[in-house]
């Protein structure tokens, strides 16, 4: 059965009601003053700021009425003589007199080297006719050059010449005559070792072998070259002008001789120079490379018909 509540009961109850309500009309009135204070605080705020503004205004119309009356204060005074220049202007001055000192120091030295090159020119003249020479130079060896670039290439043809085979060794861009036919003997054996004393070390050359007959001919040849005293190479032009060269080709004849040239690796650039130009004044070559170790240079004649392109 169900249990019948008691009277102490149904008093509590009616106390805590009354209770309850009073708390809750506390919590409304605390919620009211509070948003009366907020809404009173944000009003002052702006009343201030607004005052700060209009006094910030009211300051710089003050000042802008001072700062015009100032120019024209300034704008009625008269323009005073005498006055002491200021700071920046004595700068401004003093770096003009400076850039004033600096250029007439330049004239100075330009008057100078005027004075020193008018004395130079008698000196300068003298110098033309080498540069003119020069020139020619150059020009003739850039005809060359054309020459040889536009000439058609050819497949050389190696041919039986009857013709004696004079040796020239190139080694370091030089040019060695082994032999000076200048004089030549009546033996033509004899040839092979008429040495050329301005190329080789004729003391030093031998002929281990010097058989030569109708018959037979066997000839070994043992040759120390002169280190350094070769004809300069260079291009073709300026081996044609050098006068040793031009004295060798005085002692040999295109119809007679044949230019034996022996190449040491140093030296296949020049080649082609010295083959221009003997080719040019109508000789006969043959070429071969030398293998063996410089300045001593050795070779050998048997019987038979040189070949030559």
């Amino acid at each position: 059965m169900r249990r019948r509540r008691s009277e102490s009961d149904d008093s509590l109850e009616l106390l805590l009601d009354p209770i309850c309500n009073m708390f809750g009309t506390i919590m409304f009135v605390a919620l009211i003053a509070a948003l009366l204070v907020l809404t009173k605080s944000g009003a002052a705020v702006d009343e201030a700021v607004s005052a700060a503004e209009r006094r910030i205004e009211a300051r710089s119309s003050q000042l802008e009425a001072r700062a015009a009356e100032l120019e024209r204060m300034l704008g009625a005074l008269p323009a005073g003589e005498g006055r002491e220049l200021d700071a920046a202007a004595a700068e401004r001055m003093e770096r003009a007199l400076g850039e004033i000192a600096r250029r007439q120091e330049l004239i100075d030295r330009y008057a100078e080297t005027v004075k020193k090159t008018r004395a130079s020119i008698g000196e300068a003249a003298t110098q033309i006719e080498p540069m003119q020479e020069e020139l020619q130079r150059i020009r003739e060896a850039v005809e060359a050059a054309q020459r040889a670039k536009d000439r058609k290439v050819r497949t050389p043809m190696e041919r039986e010449v009857g013709l004696f085979e004079y040796t020239i060794v190139l080694w370091q861009d030089r040019l060695y005559a082994v032999c000076d036919l200048s004089t030549r003997p009546r033996d033509a054996c004899e040839w092979l070792r008429s040495w050329n004393d301005r190329h080789v070390i004729a003391s030093r050359c031998t002929t281990p072998n010097f058989e030569c007959s109708r018959v037979k001919i066997h000839i070994a040849r043992s040759i120390v070259l002169r280190e350094g005293a070769g004809i300069p190479i260079g291009d073709a032009a300026a081996l044609a002008r050098n006068p040793d060269f031009i004295a060798l080709l005085g002692a040999l004849d295109p119809s007679e001789d044949l230019i034996g040239l022996v190449v040491a690796p140093d030296s296949f650039d020049s080649f082609a120079a010295v083959k221009q130009a003997f080719l040019s004044k109508g000789f006969t070559y043959s070429v071969e490379p030398c293998e063996q170790r410089l300045p001593l240079y050795k070779d050998a004649w048997i019987p038979g018909h040189p070949r030559g392109l």
